[in-house]
This record gives structure tokens, sequence and C-alpha cells, in this order.
């Protein structure tokens, strides 16, 4: 099925002679209020910013809490915006290290007087709103000492006279606004920077040469992914009393084998445009899988993962054939996710007709054979439930 998602939305910022030299990159919604540390990590990681932006500098306004998500190292020019009203000296060792990792610093209608020299010196950009400063305002402060030597950017420019006030008062400046170019939502197919992950860690695996420090690089690639993992590690699945804050330890306390279901859980619940329940009802058959396998079959392995891809369809939209196809999966989880196929594959069987009620379909006095009674079953599905519940947050 064709995607058509809205990735972002574009506006273009030109010069004094009207030419486009950057563009100004903002959420889907069109309204950078709401901020989104989930978008900012997909904007970077799961779209071709150079094919999009045509190459152009990317401007983005944000906050310090959203800094956690940008990748070390962008492969555009990238100028990110920070409001002046949260920024504090406090922050400079944060700016500074921004700075080292090759980001450009602007700042957000900066108050002139209440800014220092030292403070300013990490700008290289400065932001006026004019649905929040009168046009005399700007420029005059864009002509005072502290902003000479800044690349100055007038945003919300709505007609043909404050264009002109502007460019002949700012010359060296650029320009943004309904009046120069009406925002333009991007649509295209999202790549999914998860699989892709998920791809490297399972041939990782599946080599059985991996270390955590290789595993931990493959997660490090994705900041959203890294942030998760290490608070998973938290959860009452490991309760851990460590203070985890890199992605190899949390590698080294999950484990190795764990670490394949989780990264495919992170994948489903960053899905967007789902209802809330299907991560949670896919969670939940996971589980139910994962603690019938262990009941029947101990040493059996990949009965969550079963139960977690068995909902992929429902999530991208896609026949699962078609998504598990480049999935480098063991052959028993394909064939029992493809044609119900094996152990695991009738594992899948008896949870799906548990889930529906149909209980004609479900081999009551095979499972008695094995000690497993109807309240047993019962008993397994509640605890899977209980289970998923524990997964909320992550």
């Amino acid at each position: 099925m064709e995607n058509n998602d809205v990735l972002f939305c574009r506006k273009a910022i030109v010069n004094r002679l009207s030419k486009v030299i950057a563009y100004y990159i903002m959420h889907p919604s069109n309204a950078i209020q709401e901020h989104d540390m989930a978008f900012l990590s997909a904007l970077f990681v799961d779209v071709n910013l150079d094919e999009i932006t045509q190459q152009k500098t990317l401007f983005i306004q944000s906050n310090l809490e959203e800094m956690s998500a940008l990748p070390p190292h962008p492969k555009s020019p990238v100028v990110i915006f920070i409001s002046a009203a949260s920024f504090t000296e406090a922050h400079l060792d944060l700016l500074s290290e921004l700075r080292l990792q090759g980001y450009q610093l602007g700042i957000i209608n900066p108050t002139l007087d209440s800014l220092s020299v030292t403070v300013m010196s990490n700008f290289s950009y400065a932001v006026f709103d004019l649905n929040c400063l009168h046009i005399s305002d700007i420029t005059t402060w864009s002509n005072t000492e502290l902003l000479r030597h800044k690349k100055v950017w007038v945003n919300n420019i709505e007609n043909a006279e404050q264009f002109r006030q502007l460019e002949e008062s700012i010359p060296e400046g650029v320009f943004s606004g309904n009046f120069i170019g009406k925002v333009t939502p991007i649509k295209g197919k999202r790549i999914l920077a998860y699989k892709a992950i998920l791809i490297d860690l399972l041939v990782a695996l599946n080599q059985h040469k991996s270390s955590p420090r290789e595993l931990a690089d493959c997660i490090e690639r994705d900041p959203t992914l890294t942030y998760r993992i290490i608070k998973l590690t938290h959860s009452v699945l490991y309760r851990s009393q460590f203070n985890v804050t890199n992605a190899q330890r949390a590698v080294e306390i999950i484990g190795i084998r764990d670490l394949i279901k989780w990264v495919g859980v992170v994948m489903l619940g960053s899905v967007l445009g789902k209802p809330n329940c299907l991560f949670s009802m896919a969670v939940s058959r996971a589980f139910f899988c994962q603690n019938l396998s262990t009941a029947l079959f101990p040493k059996l392995e990949g009965a969550f993962l079963v139960g977690l891809f068995s909902y992929l369809p429902s999530f991208f939209d896609e026949e699962l054939p078609v998504l598990l196809k480049d999935l480098p999966l063991d052959t028993n989880i394909k064939s029992a996710l493809l044609e119900y196929k094996g152990s695991l594959g009738g594992i899948l069987k008896i949870v799906e007709a548990y889930e529906a009620g149909r209980w004609e379909r479900i081999p009551f006095d095979k499972l008695a054979h094995k000690g497993i009674s109807k309240q047993s079953i019962k008993a397994l599905y509640i605890e899977s439930l209980k289970n998923a519940r524990g997964m909320e947050g992550i």
C-alpha cells in the first residue's frame, strides 16, 4: 500500500533578492507549539533530507529538552533555534557540545538587555517573529553591536510593505512568511529506521559473534531507541538498581537474546497514527505466546517474536509476507507466522483462538496431556495482560 504520510512541513526562507537559501522545517501539525522528540529523531533518521530539501540549510525551532533526540553528526547543514526565554548560562556546556557536533545555533526572540556577550557568542543566528515583536524594534535590535555579526532571520512576514522595510533595514537578513511562501506539507514514503536497525541486529545475532558493544552501536544509531532501551532496564521486568546511562550497559542487563524482542516492541510502539490499544494487544499476544511456550516447550525460543510480529500487518498496512521478506528471522519463526507450522505455529494458533473465544479450535485434550488445563491457560492469559501493562510508557 502506498504510504503518503506527511513527513514534515516546509517553509521557504529567502534573502532580499527572493532567492531561497534555507528551509524552515516544522512538525506536521504546522505549529511547533507542542514539541516532539520522536519527530526530531525521525526527521534525521527516517527521511532523506538532502533529497527533500534540495540540500539547502535547515532551520529548526526546538528547545533544550529535545536536544537529546538529535544525532551527533547531521548530514545536512542544520541551524537549531532555541528559545531565549528558556536559556541560562547553566546551559553553556550543552551549547558548546552541540557546536562541536557540527550544529549551528540560533536564538529565538532574544531580549538583548538580558543576554551577555558570552552567551551570545554561542549563537550564529537570531530569529525575530513579527507576531511577537514590532518591525521597528526588530530593525533597531538587528543593528546593535550584539547582533551586528549575527545572521538575522525575520519570520511571519505577511505583506509587501513589511518585506520592503526589512530588506532595506536588514540587507543581509533572511526572511519568511505567508507573503513569501506558504507552508508546504512534504509527503512521502517513510523509511522505517527501526526496521533497518532490527535487520542489522538479527544479522549480528545470527553470526554468533556479536559483543554488547557491537549491538549497542546498532541501537545508538537512533537516539529515541537508545533512550527507550535504557528506560526498559528500570521497568518491573528487570528492576535494575544501577544508574544505566548508555546502550552497552543496557544490553548487558537485558541480555543479547532478549534484545531483539524489545527492539521489535519499540518499533511497533513508534508507529504513528495507530490507536494505543493496538500496541497493547500486540504486546499482550507476544507475552501470551511466550508464557504458553514456556509451559509447553521450556527450551523453545522465538514465541514472543511470533506473537508480536503477527500484528505487523495491522501496524504497517502491508501483507505479512511482504513485511517479513527482508527480515533475516529464524526459519521456524517465519514458517510459524506464514503457515502456522511447527511448535511455534501451533502456539500462535492456540493464542489467536483463545483471544477470539473460539474454544472449539483449542486442543484442550492434547494440552491436558502436557499438564495444561483450561484454568492454566486462563492464568497464562491474565499473566500476559499484566506483563503488557508493565510495558506501558516504555
